[in-house]
Formats: structure tokens, C-alpha cells, sequence
């Protein structure tokens, strides 16, 4: 098996394609040292790290802090809540759909074998 197939099916054998798929998606991660982080998922890396943009941190003293982009990194993440508008069912069908169109556009296919020109041979009685 290939390294990409490896890939495509490690990632639905996980919960990184319900991240993933969430890319754009407002979500709060609760962290082990008891933070709570509301932002927009912008990319999740294949060992689930999180980067998030348009921060707000609350830290266990409740103070708040805002931060442009901020990575979470996946060791530190204790929860994470999505909110109950998102249809994860309708989510994860559509982000199958558009890896599988993704791989049938970039499939490399297989090339016709050339039809070799006919030959007439000369025959110099012929004439």
C-alpha cells in the first residue's frame, strides 16, 4: 500500500477528518492547565495540531487575552467542544465528497499504446 492511500485512510480511521473538516468553524478548546479557547479552526496538521485565528483566550485566572492566530498543539487539548448548530453527518459527507473528486482530479491516468504506422513493403516485381 502507498503512502497516500496510508494517508487518506489513516485520516478516516481518526477524528482528524472531523477537524479537518471544521476548517472555517468556530469551536472551543478546553486545555489542560484548565484554559478555555474560543477561535476559527484555519488548519489542522496529521498529529492534530490546531491553528486557530481570531483568539480569545480565557486562562485559569479568568483573565481574557486576544490573539491574532494562535497553534494549540495537540498534547495540550483536554476538550474540544463543537457547537451543536454544526450537522457533523452532512460536514463529513460533504468533506468525503470533496476528497474523493480531489483524487479523481488529480488521478494520473493511463496512456493508450501507440498504433504503429503500417508499413507497405516495396516490392520491385510488382510493376
Amino acid at each position: 500500500m502507498n503512502k497516500k492511500k496510508q494517508k487518506t485512510a489513516l485520516e478516516f480511521r481518526s477524528l482528524l477528518c472531523v477537524f479537518t473538516a471544521l476548517k472555517g468553524s468556530q469551536i472551543t478548546i478546553e486545555l489542560r492547565s484548565n484554559c478555555k479557547i474560543y477561535g476559527t479552526i484555519e488548519n489542522v496538521d496529521k498529529y492534530m495540531n490546531i491553528e486557530l485565528s481570531n483568539v480569545n483566550l480565557k486562562n485559569k485566572f479568568f483573565k481574557n487575552e486576544k490573539f491574532e492566530i494562535l497553534l494549540v498543539q495537540s498534547r495540550n487539548i483536554r476538550y474540544i467542544h463543537i457547537p451543536d448548530k454544526i450537522d457533523l453527518n452532512n460536514l463529513l459527507y460533504v468533506y468525503s465528497r470533496t476528497l474523493s473528486d480531489n483524487k479523481k482530479k488529480y488521478q494520473r491516468t493511463k496512456r493508450k499504446a501507440m498504433e504503429a504506422p503500417k508499413m507497405e513493403i516495396y516490392d520491385p516485381t510488382k510493376n
